[in-house]
């Protein structure tokens, strides 16, 4: 409990207004807590109150994250507080913890994303979510889920475990908090992108490491994707033979898309002001903005709506068949041009004013990294193109779950990697790129947006 006090002491001298106060109060349960003997009442803290404090600040998000000048922003000292109470929170339960229950946790933690995945496939966190708080009986489960009632109620009792559903009785369930969680879309489109394309890898890991005598992959045909599939197709190549495993990734990327995106927090007229003052004579014929890889054109849509009055063509690239599932309704499609392109091959657009990679360069190792960039540089024209990239810069020290993962999971998959600033500069200098300016717009998944221009 010393530990966690500090630690939260830190935090609220940190604060700002109510978060503080609460990270106050939170300290003084805590160090009852800590000082409680082992009788009823006395000691304990006021778990309801807890909770409810952690909520408020669980619920507190971070708005956008300065320039490399910092952050200020009430939200963000929340979110900044949010994050180390949470990272202290897992440190006094691991010192808690027997040696026996540490290797519990390792050993069935697989479990968690296998049994996620069959109530995905059974809806079982929808039909709890629907039925709000009220309870249900594991035979009504069952018939609602067509699913043997013996089999259920193993599957369930494990999953109380893990808090994704409530045991209400001994023989009802009901939706907790991480429950409506899971039953989000874009959470059940990014766990079953894990659970069908990512948990072999996780699997043959091992294995794959031992036969490469332990050397980090940098060929995209040669890692740990070939040996889970037996293929010596790359991933994405792979993919394109097996189309619902395609489709589950897109799903996977779209979800994503949609989350805290770069666009909404880059100072775009700032950093382009010859733009909206129209010092560059930008036309309704002048490229304006190019998504390299773009998908769906999610990202074109949310800088027209970031910049609705900039004249110029707005345009998404990706492979046929990727376009090919863009709905021709969509908002904004009169404005805003498809165009199949693979960004492997010299980029057709030239002299657009602002080129844009999201979570494309992180696909791939430096050999191919660089082959992208370089298309894109020979279409850039001088100053006044620039090329804005929106991916993760991972920290030199303390990554986060999120982003340590991750860049194994690119490892694994395509022998690519997220990248510290140092590797984005030294990315870009090897194309003739230089690093302009830099925003991180999430302290926690690294995700930044890098405004790169051509070396004078």
């Amino acid at each position: 409990m010393a530990a966690m006090q500090k630690r939260m002491q830190a935090m609220g001298q940190g604060g700002a207004g109510g978060g503080a106060g609460g990270l106050a109060d939170m300290m003084k349960m805590m160090g009852g807590m800590g000082g409680g003997g082992g009788g009823a009442g006395g000691g304990m803290p006021d778990m309801n109150a807890m909770m409810k404090m952690m909520g408020n600040l669980g619920g507190m998000g971070g708005g956008p994250a300065g320039g490399r000048g910092g952050r200020s922003g009430a939200g963000d000292v929340l979110e900044d507080s949010r994050r180390i109470l949470l990272r202290a929170a897992k440190e006094v339960q691991y010192s808690l913890e027997t040696p026996k229950e540490t290797c519990e946790r390792f050993r069935y933690s697989g479990l968690d994303l296998s049994i996620a995945h069959v109530f995905y496939q059974i809806k079982l966190f929808d039909i709890l979510v629907d039925r709000a708080d009220s309870p249900i009986s594991t035979r009504d489960l069952a018939n609602e889920t067509e699913t043997d009632p013996n089999l259920l109620v193993r599957l369930l009792r494990y999953a109380a475990c893990n808090g994704s559903v409530k045991q209400s009785s001994e023989d009802s369930w009901t939706a907790s908090r991480l429950t409506r969680t899971l039953a989000v879309p874009s959470s059940q489109a990014n766990l079953k992108d894990a659970f069908i394309n990512a948990m072999q890898h996780y699997v043959d890991l091992p294995h794959f490491l031992a036969q490469t005598n332990y050397q980090n992959p940098t060929d995209s045909t040669k890692t740990v994707a070939q040996l889970s599939r037996n293929t010596s197709l790359d991933f994405f190549d792979w993919m394109k033979e097996n189309p619902k495993h395609y489709e589950i990734l897109n799903s996977f990327m779209a979800a994503n898309r949609l989350a805290k995106i770069g666009i909404d927090a880059f100072p775009i007229e700032d950093r382009f002001p010859s733009l909206f003052k129209n010092d560059q004579k930008v036309e309704s014929s002048t490229p304006l903005f190019v998504d390299i890889g773009g998908g769906r054109g999610q990202m074109s849509r949310a800088f027209k709506n970031a910049c609705p009055h900039l004249p110029g063509r707005i345009i998404f690239q990706d492979l046929p068949q990727t376009l090919a599932s863009v709905p021709s309704s969509s908002e904004g499609s009169s404005t805003i041009e498809p165009m199949a392109h693979d960004f492997f091959q010299p980029q057709p657009i030239k002299g657009a004013r602002i080129y844009f990679l999201r979570h494309v360069l992180h696909d791939w190792p430096n050999a191919k990294a660089e082959l992208i960039l370089k298309n894109t540089v020979d279409a850039m024209r001088g100053h006044d193109s620039a090329l804005l990239i929106d991916e993760k810069v991972l920290p030199d020290m303390g990554a986060s779950l999120a982003t340590a993962g991750l860049d194994l999971n690119m490892m694994m998959t395509f022998a690519a990697q997220e990248r510290t600033e140092k590797q984005w500069r030294e990315l870009l200098a090897r194309v003739g790129l230089r690093m302009e300016y830099l925003l991180k717009y999430n302290e926690n998944t690294g995700d930044s947006v890098i405004m790169a221009l051509l070396v004078d």
